[in-house]
């Protein structure tokens, strides 16, 4: 049995009155969360992303185990308790009127703003919200949120880290260390557990910006992290760029032309569009539609459900899609190698004018093959293979 849903089980019945009927429920529930964990791990969540999912499963429970008798002599040491744990407000007398004043809370920053000189690396680990990479309206870097109480920025020499609070962990360790303490009532655990279930749920369902304004230099290294949300980003290429989201949209949108040395680009379910240049670029998709726009030396796309697309230049190009169109589009004919394959769709690659020397390898099961160019055997500048077993082929 979880050590941590034993406890939060327990109590919640710490002062109903202890009957057949509410063993029955305790044990029923014990089981039922125990059983729940144990699914969710096995289908891969980590503990604590389990623990999540079963103290969200547990709201309303509250409401249903106060229909339950309770101990006698829980009120005043309710009241007691709460009495000791309420904290004073100052108040001004103003002739018969009474104004409260609040006790000020630590002041949070609008934005969190960093040299540009000094920092050279920046790594992002963001879930369940939206990333914008944009254009710093002066030299330095600008890092904010929608919900600044969230936002947790760390410099170390020249990385900085940008991530949004874990508000998951955050709770359950919490709770953790209410559970522990003897001085808890049970009123007041089962209000804190109540606040950390609508905790826990809210953070599921709200979905907050973060925005990071860059300078116009270009850094050594954007690593940007999502597990759920949508990531843009219109600036300047870096030197090394790492994109991956484990679900959402990622669009990328190169400011002043300059290239990046090497792009990696992945998501398990989305869509990726990428404009801009880069010596080396690498984009996968599990489920999604990828397409890329620029100049490159050295080009791999692939999609295991949805199409593949590349406009623009490159010395090297290899994509593969499993389920889904490739489709390429040559503005120039400096390319020299090309390899598209799909399982279950059509291949189409245009070639730029003035392409003149071209052996292509084409085969297709059930579709038709067709390439308007003179094939000029093996010894050519463009060497390509292109191959699909359900679906056309053509070269033009």
């Amino acid at each position: 049995m979880n050590a941590s849903i034993q406890g939060i089980i327990d109590y919640m019945f710490k002062n109903t009155v202890d009957n057949a009927e509410t063993r029955a429920l305790h044990e029923e529930l014990l089981n039922n969360c125990q059983e729940h964990f144990d699914d969710l791990v096995s289908r891969g969540m980590s503990e604590t992303e389990a623990i999540d999912a079963v103290v969200e499963s547990l709201k309303g429970m509250k409401e249903v185990i106060d229909e339950y008798p309770k101990k006698t002599g829980l009120d005043s040491e309710n009241k007691e308790t709460q009495t000791e744990n309420k904290k004073e407000i100052p108040t001004i007398n103003v002739g018969e009127t009474e104004t409260k004043t609040e006790v000020p809370v630590k002041d949070i920053p609008s934005e969190y703003v960093f040299s540009a000189s000094e920092i050279r690396r920046i790594r992002t680990d963001i879930n369940k919200c939206d990333l914008k990479i944009g254009i710093s309206p002066d030299d330095r870097i600008h890092v904010r949120c929608e919900d600044m109480s969230q936002l947790l920025c760390e410099q170390d020499g020249e990385r900085l880290s940008v991530r949004i609070l874990d508000q998951t962990k955050q709770t359950i360790e919490e709770a953790g260390k209410k559970l522990g303490s003897q001085e808890f009532t049970m009123k007041g655990l089962l209000n804190f557990l109540g606040k950390t279930i609508g905790t826990v749920a809210s953070s599921i369902a709200v979905s907050w910006n973060v925005y990071i304004d860059l300078p116009a230099v270009s850094l050594a290294e954007l690593n940007l992290n999502s597990k759920s949300g949508e990531i843009h980003m219109n600036a300047i290429l870096p030197e090394e760029l790492i994109i991956h989201s484990m679900s959402g949209e990622i669009e990328v949108e190169a400011r002043d032309g300059k290239a990046a040395g090497k792009v990696t680009v992945s998501t398990m379910s989305g869509d990726i569009e990428f404009t801009g240049n880069a010596e080396s670029i690498t984009m996968t998709s599990m489920s999604g539609d990828v397409e890329a726009h620029g100049s490159y030396q050295k080009m791999e796309m692939k999609s295991t459900s949805g199409d593949a697309k590349m406009n623009g230049e490159a010395e090297k190009i290899m994509i593969n899609s499993v389920s889904g169109d490739v489709t390429i589009e040559m503005r120039t004919d400096k390319v020299s190698d090309i390899q598209a394959r799909t399982t279950s769709g059509d291949v189409e690659i245009g070639l730029a004018t003035g392409t003149d020397s071209v052996h292509a390898t084409m085969s297709t099961v059930s579709g038709s093959t067709s390439c308007r160019y003179t094939d000029s055997g093996a010894g050519a500048k463009l060497q390509i293979t292109a191959k699909s077993v359900s679906g056309d082929v053509k070269i033009k």
